[in-house]
């Protein structure tokens, strides 16, 4: 007896796979399925329990159909999406497209949750032949796991010995007068740091630096190479080309109009005090975009909604 497939659901999926623009292999995960059990359910010849995988897609369109729904409710309301050139990024970005010029250390760092992440990626996004970005983590800020991290993006061999790693990465680098920018830089421990602040030193037979150094982070990572917690920290110091401190009270009510539009142009003027005091707050530009956007999909912006937000994320201010 031959299993009973739902034609209409295999249309579904076959048009879901043609307006996504991806392959096959690619959406199979997001269907919760693997490339070749969607192959075969696609072309009726599945093996398995078919009645169960055509639940699991009943169950994934349905929620298609509701986020597409709650998207269109909160499209008025105007959440915030993507890069918004808020003066601290803008200033970060100019930050690193100066270290990419004068090819030195730059150090930025400050409050978390400010823009300067965001000024990184976008530099990233606009020039991507010339930036090498990496985020560290408390697991990963070794100098073999930093290397490790840079061939990866470098495309090269990334389980040679240190020594030779080393090498391997500051050629590429140098080959292609790349920006490496190092995100959340304070997980750096002593070893990766007095290592890749050498970098951006100047050639020693053309007496030209040939690689830009970004390294971002809080402010952990600029104590320490003043030298307050090691004196040996202290030659790093004097590497450095620029450092620029930033706080959540550089945010301005100018950025704050650029991130919320829609209360600008409904004159929403509580409201946009209200999130102001969360950017300038230790929750920063990102604390308020997280209430604003979850007060948009609760379909509440006023202040009332956005202080009650606030309040459910456990951020108590103003």
């Amino acid at each position: 007896m031959s299993k009973q497939y739902n034609s209409a659901l295999q249309a579904k999926v076959r048009q879901y796979i043609k307006e996504t623009g991806l392959s096959q292999a690619k959406v199979a995960p997001m269907l919760g399925m693997s490339g070749t059990l969607l192959s075969q359910y696609l072309s009726s010849k599945y093996p398995g329990d078919v009645a169960a995988q055509e639940q699991k897609l009943e169950e994934f369109f349905r929620a298609q159909v509701e986020k597409v729904s709650n998207a269109q409710k909160a499209m008025q309301f105007q959440p915030v999406k993507g890069y918004i050139p808020i003066s601290v990024s803008e200033d970060v970005y100019k930050m690193i497209r100066y270290a990419q010029i004068e090819k030195g250390m730059v150090v930025i760092h400050g409050d978390a949750g400010i823009g300067k992440s965001k000024a990184a990626h976008k530099f990233e996004a606009d020039n991507p032949t010339a930036t090498v970005y990496i985020q560290t983590s408390p697991a990963t800020g070794t100098l073999r796991e930093v290397l490790r991290s840079l061939a990866r993006e470098l495309k090269l061999a990334d389980n040679l010995r240190t020594g030779d790693l080393t090498r391997a990465v500051r050629a590429k680098l140098a080959e292609g007068r790349k920006v490496v920018i190092i995100d959340e830089a304070q997980h750096l421990n002593y070893k990766a740091l007095e290592e890749l602040t050498r970098w951006p030193d100047p050639e020693r037979h053309t007496g030209e630096a040939e690689i830009a150094l970004v390294l971002m982070g809080n402010t952990e990572v600029y104590s320490r190479m003043r030298g307050r917690q090691e004196a040996a920290f202290a030659c790093q110091f004097n590497r450095m080309r620029l450092p620029k401190c930033y706080h959540t009270t550089d945010i301005q009510r100018e950025d704050v109009e650029k991130l919320f539009p829609f209360l600008g142009d409904q004159g929403l003027t509580r409201e946009t005090e209200f999130l102001l005091g969360i950017c300038r707050s230790k929750w920063g530009v990102r604390g308020a975009v997280n209430v604003y956007n979850n007060a948009v999909n609760n379909e509440d912006i006023s202040y009332n909604g956005l202080y009650s937000m606030a309040r459910i994320m456990g951020i108590g201010l103003v």
